[in-house]
């Protein structure tokens, strides 16, 4: 007897790719809840290692913090254990950082959709939905910030005390000043959100993006501007709200989403799909 058409198993079957993005949406949601329980613990566990085996963007004096704390037995081992490569590793790749880091910035953003005004073949049309996508996935960023009002991993306490990795909420901080807010990451969410409209032009590219992205929202740890679940949450803010947008303003520009080539369809299926 065949089962009835509304079943779970045939919804499925008739939306494999939101099934998909549903499925990595629960894994996101999870992973954040695992970083920011018990004051976000996890994630400056993970911030404190990512800093100390890459370095600092000032260059450690290893001795002299071995002195300082010879009178503090109990020391956090960040403080107290030399890194590898002695603090160096950062220091040794700084340009790749920097150059993944303005990825993020307003003027790569126009750059890169000057670029597909000319060489792509929707001309303007491709450009505008790039654009969109990152300012319709900017505006749901931007809101989270504002409310949230994270501070930044390294920043001034409203003591007047560097923070060090201290994870320190000031909700609603955003709505008057724009100074240090971690939360999500901005340049993660234009990262992404550029993944998504490349890949809404170009799927053939899509895991070429998608690397790219996550390099980007890397770099924003490894230069100590964010913590794990910032870059997490701008990620998923970038990719599937610029998505929706970019969708969006495609029906209506008459510029449907491309596809691949029959020949690669099949082996696509088993892939991260957009939205």
């Amino acid at each position: 007897m065949k089962p009835p058409p509304h079943t779970t198993d045939a919804w499925s079957q008739r939306h494999p790719v939101l099934k998909k993005n549903l499925i990595i949406l629960a894994l996101i949601a999870v992973a954040e809840i695992a970083l920011l329980s018990f004051n976000a613990r996890l994630d400056t566990f993970f911030w404190r290692a990512t800093r100390w085996v890459m370095g600092n963007q000032q260059p450690y004096k290893w001795q002299a913090v071995r002195v300082n704390t010879a009178t503090h037995p109990h020391a956090p081992w960040w403080r107290t254990l030399t890194p590898p490569f002695h603090s160096e590793l950062y220091h040794h790749t700084e340009s790749t950082w920097r150059i993944l880091r303005d990825v993020g910035e307003p003027g790569e953003i126009l750059f890169i959709c000057v670029l597909l005004w000319v060489y792509d073949p929707a001309g303007w049309k491709a450009a505008v939905l790039t654009l969109g996508g990152v300012l319709g996935a900017g505006s749901v960023s931007e809101a989270f910030k504002c409310v949230c009002g994270r501070l930044r991993p390294i920043s001034m306490l409203p003591d007047g005390r560097l923070n060090d990795g201290l994870n320190v909420w000031e909700w609603g901080r955003g709505f008057h000043t724009q100074t240090n807010l971690s939360f999500p990451s901005g340049h993660a969410m234009v990262g992404f959100a550029l993944a998504a409209a490349l890949t809404y032009l170009s799927p053939r590219g899509r895991r070429l993006f998608l690397v790219l992205a996550w390099l980007v929202a890397f770099s924003r740890v490894v230069m100590q501007a964010h913590f794990y679940s910032d870059v997490i949450a701008g990620g998923t803010i970038g990719w599937f709200c610029g998505f929706g947008v970019i969708i969006w303003l495609g029906e209506r520009l008459g510029l449907p989403q491309r596809q691949l080539a029959p020949a690669t369809a099949t082996a696509a299926a088993c892939e991260i799909s957009p939205p």
